[in-house]
C-alpha cells in the first residue's frame, strides 16, 4: 500500500512539474514572439535609414499613378503615386529607389521583403487584406468601362459576350470575371490592353476612373468612357502587417501632405477630375 501511494506521489509530482514547465516554455515563447515582432517593426524602419533608401515597388504603366516619362533625354517615373513615394522617403530622410514590376508581382515583393512598400494605385480589398496591411487612402476613385468610339457599349450590361482586357491582379480583372457572358484577354501592362482596344481586338478594358481619365483624354478620336464607374473604391499604399511603425510614417505623410494643402496640388496636378479620398 505504502508502494503504490509512492508511486502515485511521484506520478502527480511528475506531472506537475511537466505541466509547470509547459507552461513556462510557452510563456517564453510567446515573449520571444512578441519581443521578435517588436524589433522587426523597429528594424524596418531603421533598416531603410540605415541603407539611406526606400524601396517601392509599382508598374508603370498606369497613368497618372505612375508611367514612364522621356525628360530631356532621361527615362523617368513620374506620376501621383510616385510623388506620394518621395514625400515618405523625404520624411524618412532617405533617397527613393524605384522597382518598376508587374502589377501581379508587387505584393510578392513587398511580403518577400525585395522592395519596402507597394505604391500602384491598389484598391484596398477583402482578399488582399488577409496577406497584407494597407494605409490610410489617399484617392478615391471606381474602376471605369472604356470602349473604342462606334463601339456601341453604353454599359456593363453591354458587355456580354464581348471581349474585355484586363490587366493581371487588378480589381478591374475581378470586376470583369463576374460580368455574365463577358470574354476575359489578360495583360500584364494596362497600356497593352489600351493598345489592343484602340486596335478592336477588345471591345473594352476597364480600369480606374482616373486612369481611364487619362487614356480618353490623350486619344480623344479613338476612345471614350462606357456609363458610370462600376464601384467606389479606395486606393491606398501596401505594407506588410508586421511594419506599423512604417505604416505610422505613412499615414503621418499622407495627413501633413492634407493638411499643408500639397495634397491638393498634386491631385489637381496629375489628375482630368478627381476626389480625395474622404
Amino acid at each position: 500500500m505504502a508502494t503504490k501511494k509512492f508511486f502515485l506521489t511521484l506520478f502527480i509530482l511528475v506531472f506537475i512539474t511537466a505541466a509547470v514547465l509547459g507552461v513556462t516554455g510557452c510563456g517564453q515563447k510567446a515573449s520571444q514572439d512578441a519581443g521578435s515582432s517588436q524589433v522587426e517593426q523597429q528594424d524596418t524602419v531603421d533598416k531603410i535609414k540605415k541603407a539611406g533608401k526606400l524601396v517601392i515597388g509599382t508598374s508603370a504603366d498606369y497613368p497618372p499613378f505612375e508611367f514612364h516619362q522621356v525628360t530631356g533625354g532621361k527615362d523617368e517615373i513620374v506620376g501621383f503615386d510616385i510623388d506620394i513615394a518621395k514625400a515618405i522617403a523625404k520624411e524618412l530622410g532617405v533617397d527613393l529607389e524605384i522597382k518598376d514590376m508587374a502589377f501581379e508581382s508587387i505584393i510578392p515583393a513587398v511580403l518577400s521583403k525585395t522592395v519596402d512598400l507597394g505604391i500602384a494605385g491598389f484598391t484596398i480589398t477583402e482578399e488582399r487584406l488577409k496577406s497584407v496591411n494597407f494605409s490610410d487612402p489617399y484617392i478615391d476613385g471606381g474602376q471605369q468601362i472604356i470602349t473604342y468610339k462606334g463601339s456601341g457599349v453604353k454599359s456593363k450590361e453591354d458587355l456580354n459576350g464581348k471581349t474585355i482586357g484586363v490587366q493581371l491582379g487588378t480589381t478591374g480583372e475581378e470586376i470583369a470575371k463576374k460580368i455574365e457572358g463577358a470574354k476575359l484577354k489578360q495583360f500584364d501592362k494596362v497600356g497593352a490592353a489600351v493598345l489592343d482596344l484602340m486596335n478592336k481586338r477588345v471591345e473594352a478594358v476597364i480600369v480606374d476612373l482616373p486612369v481611364a481619365q487619362a487614356f480618353v483624354t490623350n486619344n480623344p478620336d479613338k476612345l471614350e468612357l462606357a456609363g458610370e464607374p462600376l464601384d467606389d473604391a479606395a486606393k491606398a499604399v501596401v505594407i506588410r502587417k508586421e511594419d506599423q511603425k512604417l505604416l505610422d510614417v505613412v499615414n503621418k505623410v499622407i495627413k501633413d501632405l492634407k493638411d499643408s494643402g500639397e495634397y491638393d496640388r498634386l491631385v489637381k496636378e496629375w489628375f482630368v477630375d478627381y476626389k480625395p479620398a474622404s
